[in-house]
């Protein structure tokens, strides 16, 4: 009797395994949290890994907890990844939600570790989407949400494309409007683009959000912009530039006339920040595209992050990433567990089977 009860534990595991934690998905927004306390996150991500208050209903606020007193706000209006293929084109946004006029596509399946696939543009993409904690001086200052795109090339052909990553942040921790600072980092060859609740000159503020994208290639112009959500109409905002494929500027609006690439102290205004990569896609070919989002508290400038590896190919693939790339694939874990199971199961009931024949 209690081999045939282990038996049947061990089986029944491994049906759950296959038919539950390989085949489920989330429902939409696929939430990721690290919380509660000092220095945590709760986000709700698409399948394309857009997120924010006005992207949509597959997608929610970053909810941030901050270090010390006060209490966890919203820090993101809108972001997203925008992509061209070629040159000369318009962009457009990966997103179930909208991004201005762009997005509107079919959510791809959140699995429970947080991956997705799916094909844009003649483009074959996995998605790992992970939290891992910031850390200062040996204490948690915030959180790090990192993005790892397994971008594969299935064509006969070369594909030369850009992706650009956006953030419209919202800082609500001094006060309750959009008006925010901000600047340009380069942390041990690290580029760091990052908004502060207020403008004060300075990488110097009590919370903060930051992004960074690496893979590919990091181009000399046309790399990056810190401007305003919106510009006095008809101008458009940094937004509507990227879907309209303009090139990015280089330049930190507010700046004045120094070289610190911080908005000058004074009021500020509702900042959104830019990075663009560039790729050369051959035939059959993949590389690995890594946009981080920092929240924290602190100086921007403090934030330890482990740097990059250089793999064979050019292809980045970050120390911290959790995702295992075999052939450009996604492993799921829990479809390993489950199989393991149910192969132990299957052992397990041969033994029992020539134990029953010999009593």
């Amino acid at each position: 009797m209690l081999m045939r009860s282990l038996f049947s534990i061990i089986l029944g595991v491994a049906v759950l395994g296959m038919f539950g934690f390989s085949q489920s998905a989330f429902a939409a927004p696929f939430i990721l949290s690290n919380g509660p306390g000092d220095g945590t996150l709760s986000v709700g991500v698409d399948g394309f890994g857009a997120f924010g208050l006005g992207v949509g209903p597959d997608s929610s606020n970053a909810i941030y907890d901050p270090v010390g007193a006060g209490g966890s706000a919203g820090t993101s209006f809108e972001s997203a990844i925008a992509i061209e293929i070629g040159t000369g084109g318009t962009r457009s946004f990966l997103t179930s939600g909208f991004v201005g006029i762009s997005g509107g596509l079919a959510n791809p399946t959140v699995m429970p570790d947080g991956s997705s696939t799916f094909s844009n543009s003649g483009l074959d993409f996995t998605l790992s989407q992970t939290l891992e904690p910031v850390f200062f001086g040996g204490s948690q200052t915030g959180t790090l949400l990192i993005q790892t795109y397994t971008i594969t090339n299935p064509g006969s052909t070369t594909v030369d494309f850009e992706l650009v990553r956006y953030l419209d942040g919202d800082l609500f921790f001094v006060n309750s409007n959009s008006v925010d600072g901000g600047g340009r980092l380069i942390i041990d060859g690290t580029e760091i683009l990052f908004e502060t609740d207020s403008a004060t000159g300075s990488s110097t503020s009590t919370n903060y959000v930051a992004i960074i994208a690496e893979g590919g290639t990091e181009p000399a112009t046309n790399r990056y912009e810190i401007d305003r959500f919106s510009e006095p109409f008809p101008l458009p905002g940094m937004r509507d530039r990227i879907i309209a494929g303009t090139a990015l500027d280089d330049t930190v609006t507010g700046d004045g006339g120094d070289a610190d690439e911080f908005i000058d102290a004074g009021p500020g205004y509702d900042v959104t920040l830019a990075l663009r990569n560039t790729f050369s896609l051959g035939q059959g070919t993949s590389v690995v595209y890594v946009t981080k989002t920092i929240f924290g508290t602190g100086a921007p400038e403090d934030v330890e992050i482990d740097p990059p590896i250089e793999l064979v190919g050019g292809i980045i693939l970050p120390i911290d990433t959790m995702t295992l790339l075999i052939a450009g694939a996604q492993i799921n874990a829990f479809f390993i567990l489950s199989t393991l199971a149910l192969t132990g199961a299957f052992a397990f009931g041969v033994l029992y089977y020539k134990t029953k024949r010999t009593n």
